[in-house]
C-alpha cells in the first residue's frame, strides 16, 4: 500500500519553527489534501504527525520533541483545554480559516507514557455535507430511502461500524427533509455540523445529559422529526420505538455492521417485538469503500470475461462488457490510486414476512434470507456491482466486507 506524503515535514519544521505557523502549516495540508484526521503522537523518538486519508493511516515523518511538545500546547490553548490538566482525557475545539473555507477541528488529548497524544477530526462543510445523490446509492436504493423518509411516521435505522458514515447519511436525509414544514430535531453526540433549518441538541454525559433524557425532553418539544444520534441502551432504544409508534418520524444510527443485526440489536435491548415490528420502516446499514481515482483510473482488460451474478447484471452500467478497474496513482491521488470513499448499501425493508419473523424474535441469519427474497442487494452484491461498474477495487471489497 502507497503511503500517501502531503506534508513534507523535513522542508517544513526544525527545531527553532515557530509552532503556531506549523500548525498552521499542518491544517492547511490536510484541509487541502481531503485528510479526515491529523494525529499527533509522542514517540520516544519525537513527535510523530500522522494523517488518516480514505480510511487509512499515512505516515508523515517525526518532529523533534521540544518543537512538538510546544505545537501541542499550542493546539490544547487554542481549543480552549486546560494546560495543566495532563493526567485526564481532555477535548476542546477550535477554528480556522483556510483559503476562505471555515475549518472547524475537534480536538482529544490523551497522557501517554512519552507525553501527550492528540487527535483533530477535521470538519469542512464545503466537503463533508453531501446530499444523498453524493452518497454512492443506487438508482432502486435512492427511490427506497426516498419513500421511507417522506412517511408521516416510523423508525428509520441507519446502522453500520464505526467510521461508516452514518452521521453522513443522516445528515443528507434530514437536509432533505427540511423545509416541508415539519420541525425537525436532532439529539447528537456531539453536533458536528450546523444544519440550516434544523433544531440540533447534544448530550452531556458528565452532567448527565444521555440521549434517553434528551429523547424524552425533546418529545414535549412537538417535534414532528426526530434524530437519534446513536441507540446504545435500552431506555433509548425503547423511547425511540414509543415516539415512532405515536406519530413521530424517527431516524437513529445503531453499530450493528448488517440490516439484519440491527434488527436483533433493538431486540436484545428490550424493545417489544410487537412495537418494533409495526414502526419500522427499514434498515440502511453501510460500510465505507475507496472511490477509484478518476484521474489514473484503468480498466484490467483481462477481466472482461467474468461470470456475473444475475442479481447484480442488471444493475450494471450499460458501457461495454463489465470488467475491473484499478487506479495506477499519480499527483491527484497522492500516488495511492484513490480518491475519496463512497457508501456501500444494505437496505432491509420488512414485508410481512419479515414482520412476522420479528414478532418471533428470528434470529439475524433468518432476517437475512427474508431481505434476500425481497431482492435487495447484500453488502457483498453492492460492493461487487461497484467494483464491476469500475467506482472500486476488488481489493477493498477483500479488505472491508470480511472484517463483518
Amino acid at each position: 500500500m502507497t503511503t500517501a506524503t502531503i506534508f513534507d515535514i523535513e522542508e517544513l519544521v526544525n527545531a527553532d519553527s515557530d509552532p503556531v505557523l506549523v500548525w498552521e502549516a499542518i491544517v492547511k495540508a490536510a484541509a487541502l489534501g481531503r485528510v479526515s484526521d491529523i494525529h499527533v503522537m509522542s514517540q520516544a523518538e519525537g513527535i510523530e504527525l500522522s494523517f488518516r486519508l480514505d480510511g487509512d493511516m499515512n505516515h508523515q515523518g517525526v518532529m523533534p520533541t521540544d518543537l512538538g511538545r510546544r505545537l501541542i500546547s499550542h493546539v490544547k490553548t487554542a481549543a480552549g483545554i486546560d494546560l495543566g490538566e495532563h493526567r485526564r482525557p481532555t477535548e476542546g475545539r477550535m477554528k480556522l480559516a483556510i483559503d476562505d473555507r471555515n475549518i472547524d477541528l475537534r480536538i482529544s488529548a490523551i497522557p501517554t507514557i512519552h507525553g501527550q497524544d492528540l487527535v483533530v477530526r477535521i470538519f469542512d462543510r464545503t466537503v463533508s455535507l453531501m446530499e444523498m445523490v453524493d452518497l454512492g446509492l443506487m438508482g432502486r436504493q435512492m427511490d427506497y430511502i426516498n419513500d421511507m423518509i417522506q412517511r408521516p411516521h416510523g423508525l428509520i435505522l441507519v446502522s453500520g461500524p464505526t467510521g461508516s458514515g452514518k452521521t453522513t447519511t443522516l445528515y443528507a436525509m434530514l437536509r432533505q427533509l427540511t423545509g416541508d414544514r415539519r420541525k425537525i430535531i436532532t439529539i447528537e453526540n456531539p453536533v458536528e455540523y450546523d444544519l440550516d433549518g434544523v433544531n440540533q441538541t447534544q448530550v452531556n454525559p458528565r452532567i448527565g445529559v444521555t440521549f434517553a433524557i434528551m429523547l424524552r425532553a425533546i418529545l414535549r418539544q412537538d417535534p414532528d422529526i426526530i434524530m437519534v444520534g446513536e441507540i446504545r441502551d435500552e431506555e433509548t432504544a425503547i423511547t425511540a420505538v414509543r415516539a415512532a409508534n405515536t406519530g413521530h418520524l424517527v431516524l437513529a444510527t445503531t453499530h450493528a455492521t448488517r440490516a439484519s443485526r440491527a434488527v436483533e440489536t433493538m431486540l436484545s435491548l428490550g424493545v417489544h417485538p410487537y412495537f418494533l415490528a409495526v414502526s419500522l420502516r427499514g434498515v440502511i446499514a453501510q460500510v465505507l469503500v475507496k472511490r477509484i481515482c478518476p484521474n489514473c483510473k484503468t480498466a484490467l482488460p483481462e477481466t472482461a470475461d467474468m461470470i456475473v451474478d444475475e442479481r447484480i447484471r442488471p444493475h450494471l452500467h450499460a458501457d461495454g462488457p463489465p470488467c475491473l478497474y484499478q487506479g495506477a496513482g499519480c499527483p491527484e491521488c497522492f500516488n495511492t490510486g484513490y480518491h475519496g470513499r463512497m457508501g456501500l448499501f444494505e437496505l432491509f425493508l420488512p414485508n410481512d414476512q419479515a414482520k412476522d419473523l420479528i414478532l418471533r424474535r428470528a434470529s439475524a441469519s433468518e432476517l437475512e434470507k427474508a431481505m434476500v427474497q425481497t431482492n435487495t442487494l447484500t453488502l457483498e452484491e453492492a460492493g461487487k456491482l461497484a467494483a464491476l461498474n469500475g467506482q472500486t477495487t476488488m481489493e477493498e471489497m477483500v479488505n472491508i466486507l470480511p472484517s463483518l
